[in-house]
């Protein structure tokens, strides 16, 4: 407005009226600013604004000379707003409506009524008017793109944000990725998700599903016969395939999150039973590498852009999802450390101390001198002395870690076993069918603390003078046996896994750990003549709950 008084912005003329359109103008923007900081504003009143924003300058620009650029700021105001309000739609909307409005308003100027031509600069370059349109809408692409970027990398951080707080050094990784596969899944309307995981060292192939509309998952081994359907070892590196009435439509990216020609890949069915499936590779590190898939996945208009935008979050998670998997294996071993460090003080010190003892209450019994009450109460405490020792031993075993390797596991059995015999005296046999086994290592671990738990209960509770352990295949499933001829349980007959939970009945140690590895136990007793605990776990992988 100073501006204007010093040089005048239109023909003398129409230079106040022009004036007074420019302090409404100020009048109107300073009244909105201040409502807006008194309240929130809605798509109502937001859609108002921008069509003032278009107006305005309009109203302007019919007061000055219609070749002079002077009001063409206010109209790359309009488009600014509606880039940073919506997105490139509707900023390329808002300058198409500006032009057709100048086009329109240029004619009415030019070829309206002589009492109308009265009030409005009637000179009017047509030219100039393109010339004008087409910056408009050009502005409007350009202010349009870089919104659209701007929002893309927005909703990016935001959601890479909320990933990288759902996984905190700290949580469980099973726990974490349950989480952000959940905020994910949310993103692109499914909660049908699953991940199959290669571990790279081990060629051990694993699948983590998280179960529709609950809270829960689990995780299997895959045998390598399924493995490679599994994770889609002959499908791009990133992909969104849709069912469509034409057949299977798909997009696709490579490594560095650049399109790729899907022409090789048009003939391939969609690879599991969806409408649409979401597939990006995820790695961790140098041990871990497997797909991300989202069934049923919903997209917008602009795919690749939304695969982009999957491929680019997940890169940027999978180093803190890494971070928790190192974190939680540092800590086992942490743990496992202390605790073989236990495992030796208690073999040093305290065991050694009592096995000590045991022997000096054994030669003060000897050295009784007949009194048959002394070496009667000597004779007691050695064999608590005794039951001491072996109750530490065998606290001591449970304390050092199972580290072993599958095809070690037939000899751990077997040295477990031996181990128990030479230290309570009892029968103890180890037999196994087969010459060696493939288990999974987590499967074979648990076994390992089943036998040991197994055998503890028969020298603490049962009675029994011999104890076999077999292991072996039964249709198609893993098969260990522990058999004793102790007092056996209270009641007769077998009972299932079910039935023993439903009774409150076994050993509830054991049977957590049979539930872990997706396994099955029967349990079968005949009192005052011995039990028999049979464990089948299927061959075709294991399964753990979380």
């Amino acid at each position: 407005m100073l501006a204007a008084r010093i040089q005048p912005i239109a023909p003398l003329h129409y230079n106040d009226l022009a004036q007074l359109v420019l302090l409404a103008y100020a009048i109107y923007s300073l009244a909105q600013l201040l409502w807006l900081n008194y309240t929130v504003p809605s798509r109502r009143f937001v859609a108002w604004s921008q069509l003032g924003d278009i107006i305005w300058p309009l109203l302007l620009s019919v007061y000055s000379d219609v070749p002079n650029p002077v009001f063409v700021i206010f109209f790359a105001f309009a488009l600014t707003a509606a880039a940073f309000r919506w997105g490139f739609p509707e900023t390329m909307l808002t300058a198409l409506f500006s032009a057709v409005l100048c086009v329109i308003q240029a004619f009415l100027v030019s070829k309206g009524t002589r009492a109308f031509q009265h009030l409005l600069f009637t000179t009017v370059d047509w030219h100039r008017v393109v010339l004008r349109c087409g910056y408009l809408l050009l502005t409007g692409f350009l202010l349009g793109y870089l919104a659209e970027m701007e929002k893309e990398l927005r909703a990016e951080i935001a959601l890479t944000n909320r990933l990288l707080a759902l996984s905190r050094i700290g949580n469980r990784f099973a726990d974490a990725l349950r989480e952000i596969s959940t905020e994910f899944g949310r993103v692109f309307g499914t909660n049908d998700i699953y991940h199959v995981a290669y571990q790279l060292n081990t060629d051990q192939v694993y699948k983590w599903e998280l179960t529709p509309s609950v809270s829960t998952s689990h995780l299997r081994e895959l045998l390598p016969s399924g493995a490679d359907a599994e994770l889609m070892r002959a499908y791009p590196y990133a992909f969104y395939m849709k069912r469509t009435a034409r057949g299977i439509s798909i997009d696709a990216l490579d490594e560095e999150g650049r399109r790729i020609d899907t022409q090789p890949y048009q003939g391939l069915p969609l690879p599991i039973d969806a409408d649409s499936i979401l597939c990006v590779t995820l790695e961790m590190g140098r041990e871990w590498q497997g797909r991300f898939v989202l069934r049923n996945a919903t997209m917008g208009r602009n795919r690749e852009r939304e695969l982009r935008f999957a491929l680019n979050t997940l890169r940027q998670v999978a180093p803190a999802l890494y971070s928790i998997y190192l974190f939680r294996r540092l800590r086992a071993r942490a743990g496992a450390i202390e605790r073989a460090r236990v495992a030796r003080e208690l073999h040093d010190t305290s065991i050694q101390s009592l096995i000590g003892i045991e022997m000096q209450m054994d030669v003060l019994r000897r050295c009784s001198n007949g009194d048959g009450t002394m070496a009667a109460e000597l004779g007691r405490i050695q064999d608590l002395l005794r039951g001491e020792v072996l109750n530490l031993r065998e606290l001591m075993q449970s304390l050092r870690a199972t580290d072993f390797e599958p095809h070690q596991f037939l000899d751990f059995m077997a040295e477990l076993v031996e181990r128990f015999r030479r230290d309570t005296g009892l029968d103890a046999r180890f037999v196994s069918e087969l010459p060696e086994v493939s288990l999974p290592v987590p499967v074979c671990r648990e076994l390992a603390r089943v036998v040991q738990e197994g055998l503890v209960n028969v020298r603490k509770h049962s009675g029994a003078h011999s104890v076999c352990v077999r292991f072996g295949v039964l249709n198609n499933s893993w098969r260990l046996v522990i058999d004793d001829d102790g007092h056996g349980f209270s009641f007769m007959g077998r009972q299932t896994l079910r039935e023993l939970d439903e009774f409150r009945r076994g050993p509830a140690v054991i049977k957590e750990r049979v539930r872990a590895i997706g396994g099955d136990l029967v349990l079968e007793s005949t009192p005052g003549h011995g039990s028999r605990l049979e464990i089948t776990v299927p061959q075709k992988g294991y399964e753990l709950y979380g």
